[in-house]
């Protein structure tokens, strides 16, 4: 249980970290919002397939040493894939992790329509963890959002290590 905290008790630190948390939530909901939106037509997606071997998901993650989070799909239906740099057709010269973090936004709020999303995106992650645990590729359809652009030379280059998927349609998967 979290208890309330009175900001005068907070070290100078602590509410710097909180209001960058907040500021960093804030940021990717908004500038996610507009791509979603937009994520049919954003100008950076793409679709790949990623082999077994190239994709740590679940409980891999937390073995290799990564937050616990990531392993699992959220209450909003977000969750999150590792894949190798290597192994994905992107470049992503600023990112200095070995892995690319592909995320799923999460959905917030409790109308129908929300639950349904976050029921796909539940569908569309024990899809993946059942191809990875047999052993088999996975089919990744992404967007780089404000995180990247498209080169003229068609390339897809990232400005930092994160890719979104691209969310199920209604009536998709």
């Amino acid at each position: 249980m979290i208890e309330p905290v009175s900001m005068s008790s907070q070290s100078p630190q602590r509410g710097r970290i909180r209001r960058f948390a907040l500021a960093t939530t804030i940021i990717t909901a908004l500038a996610l919002g507009a791509s979603r939106a937009g994520a049919q037509q954003d100008a950076t997606r793409f679709r790949f397939e990623a082999s077994r071997d190239a994709v740590l998901m679940g409980e891999d993650i937390v073995r290799g040493d990564r937050p616990a989070r990531l392993a699992t799909v959220s209450e909003e239906g977000q969750f999150e894939i590792l894949v190798r740099k290597n192994a994905a057709p992107v470049l992503a010269p600023h990112c200095r992790s070995t892995f690319l973090v592909l995320r799923m936004p999460a959905s917030i709020g409790e109308d129908e329509a929300t639950r349904a999303a976050i029921a796909r995106k539940r569908r569309v992650y024990d899809g993946f963890l059942e191809a990875y645990r047999a052993g088999q590729p996975l089919e990744l359809d992404v967007f780089a959002g404000p995180y990247g652009r498209r080169l003229p030379d068609g390339q897809v280059e990232l400005t930092d290590c994160n890719l979104f998927f691209v969310e199920p349609a209604a009536s998709g998967r």
